[in-house]
C-alpha cells in the first residue's frame, strides 16, 4: 500500500513505529464517564516476530481468526511486509498459532470476514508492480487466491474492509492509485507522475470479483470501511481528499449505488475510516475532526437515524478512531488518544460515551495501538500492536479480549 493513502495512514504508522465557521451538526450532549465499567481485558500471545494485526473474526464459538502482516527488518535496512494470519482456540489458551494461508501473497492482509466455518475471506493489497488485488477465500478445505480487478490504469492500490452478506454476496472497498499522464524529463531525468486516488467497490458473486461502478464524490477519494445490515442496505465510508478533506458516504439500495450529502462534522477538516449499520435507520460512522490547523484531531462519531446524521461529543483526550464494532445498546470504537500517544477504546450507549481503558502491560513500558474491534454480544476484541519503550520501531501483535 501506498504510504500517500491517508485512509490507513494509523496503520502505516504502527508498522513503523509502532470547516471552521461552517454550520455545526446536531450534536447530542454526551454523558461522559472516564474508563466507567471498563471490561477487564485478556492479551493474547502470539510467535516471537514484529507484526500488526488488522482485523479479526470468529469461526466458530471458540474459535477466531485474525489478520495482519509482518513487519521484516531487511540486512539492507530496508523494511518488508508480508501478510500472515493467525488463528486461536480458547479452550487452550490465549496463544495464536500461524494460520497457513495460499502462497505468493505479497504486502498486506487488511481485512478478515467470516461468514462460516467454510466460507471466510482475506482482502489485501495488489502487487508491486500494480494489477490485481489478490484476495484469499476459505472454502472449508484451503485458502484459495481470487484476484479482484483494479482500474486499467491503476499503479497500485489495495481493499481494506470486506462484508460478506451470503456466499454469493460479498463486498469489499478500498482504494487505487490511478495514473492520469506520464511527463517524460527532456533532459533525461525521472518521468513525472501525475495521479489521483479513487475510491473502490468490488462484488464476490460466487464466482467471480467484479469491480462495481459508484459516484465520484470527488477528484480524489478513498474508501475504508463497509457494512450491511441487509442486501439491500449497504453502507460504504471514506474520505474525500482536496483544500479540505471530508467524509464520504455512499449507500447501496440493492440496486445501485448512491453518495449521499457530507454530513456536517462541525470542523475544518473530517474524515470516516469505519462504519456499522444496524439498520436502515441506525447508522454508525466513526473517524476524526480536526479544529484548527494547530489540531491533531478529535474522535468523530456520528449516527444516521434514517433522516439526519447526528454527532455525538466523545471525551476530549479521544483522537482519531478508525474502528467500530455493535455491542447491546449502541457501538464500541477504537483508535487513538488526541496526543497520539497511545490507544484508545469507547463505548457509546445512547448519548453516554465512556472509555474502555487500553491497558499498559505489566512492565509499564509498553504503548498498545488499537486498530480494529470487533464483537459478539458483549464480547469485545480489540486488535492492533504494541510496542516497548525501549524498541518503539518494532511492533508486536496485538489482541486484546474483555467483556462488557
Amino acid at each position: 500500500m501506498a504510504v500517500a493513502v491517508r485512509a490507513r495512514s494509523l496503520l502505516i504508522s504502527a508498522a513503523s513505529v509502532l470547516v471552521l465557521g461552517a454550520a455545526l451538526p446536531a450534536t447530542a450532549v454526551a454523558d461522559t464517564e472516564p474508563q466507567a465499567a471498563a471490561p477487564r481485558w485478556t492479551a493474547g500471545k502470539f510467535p516471537d516476530g514484529d507484526a500488526v494485526i488488522t482485523g479479526t473474526a470468529k469461526v466458530d464459538r471458540h474459535t477466531t481468526w485474525a489478520s495482519g502482516f509482518k513487519v521484516i527488518q531487511n540486512d539492507n535496512g530496508t523494511t518488508e511486509l508480508r501478510p500472515v494470519a493467525y488463528a486461536q482456540d480458547d479452550r487452550t489458551g490465549p496463544e495464536w498459532k500461524e494460520l497457513p494461508t495460499a502462497p505468493d501473497a505479497e504486502g498486506r492482509f487488511n481485512a478478515i470476514a467470516v461468514n462460516s466455518p467454510r466460507d471466510a475471506w482475506l482482502v489485501g493489497d495488489s502487487g508491486r508492480d500494480g494489477g490485481p488485488v489478490m484476495t484469499q477465500h476459505w472454502d472449508g478445505k484451503a485458502w484459495k487466491q481470487q484476484p479482484a480487478p483494479m482500474p486499467e490504469a491503476s499503479s497500485g492500490g489495495g481493499l481494506l474492509d470486506i462484508v460478506v452478506v451470503a456466499p454469493d454476496n460479498v463486498w469489499a472497498v478500498g482504494w487505487a492509485q490511478v495514473v492520469d499522464q506520464r511527463i517524460p524529463d527532456p533532459d533525461g531525468g525521472p518521468t513525472e507522475i501525475v495521479d489521483h486516488h479513487e475510491g473502490v467497490v468490488q462484488h464476490w458473486n460466487g464466482q467471480a470479483w467484479n469491480r462495481i461502478p459508484v459516484p465520484q464524490p470527488f477528484p480524489s477519494w478513498t474508501l475504508s470501511g463497509i457494512s450491511a445490515s441487509s442486501p439491500d442496505d449497504i453502507w460504504a465510508v471514506g474520505n474525500g481528499y482536496g483544500d479540505n478533506d471530508v467524509p464520504v458516504v455512499l449507500h447501496y439500495d440493492g440496486s445501485t449505488w448512491t453518495a449521499t450529502a457530507t454530513p456536517p462534522f462541525g470542523g475544518l477538516y473530517g474524515e470516516f475510516y469505519d462504519v456499522v449499520a444496524n439498520g436502515p435507520q441506525d447508522v454508525w460512522a466513526v473517524g476524526r475532526v480536526i479544529l484548527d490547523e494547530k489540531d491533531r484531531g478529535h474522535a468523530l462519531v456520528m449516527h444516521w437515524d434514517g433522516r439526519t446524521w447526528q454527532r455525538i461529543e466523545a471525551a476530549p483526550d479521544a483522537g482519531r478512531l478508525t474502528g467500530v464494532a455493535k455491542t447491546p445498546g449502541g457501538i464500541v470504537a477504537v483508535g487513538e488518544t488526541h496526543d497520539r500517544e497511545s490507544g484508545y477504546a469507547l463505548r457509546v450507549q445512547g448519548t453516554r460515551v465512556s472509555s474502555l481503558g487500553i491497558p499498559l502491560t505489566s512492565d509499564g513500558g509498553t504503548v498498545h495501538w488499537t486498530w480494529q474491534v470487533s464483537a459478539t454480544g458483549r464480547e469485545v476484541t480489540v486488535n492492533g500492536a504494541f510496542n516497548y519503550a525501549k524498541a518503539p520501531a518494532d511492533p508486536k501483535p496485538m489482541v486484546l479480549t474483555g467483556r462488557l
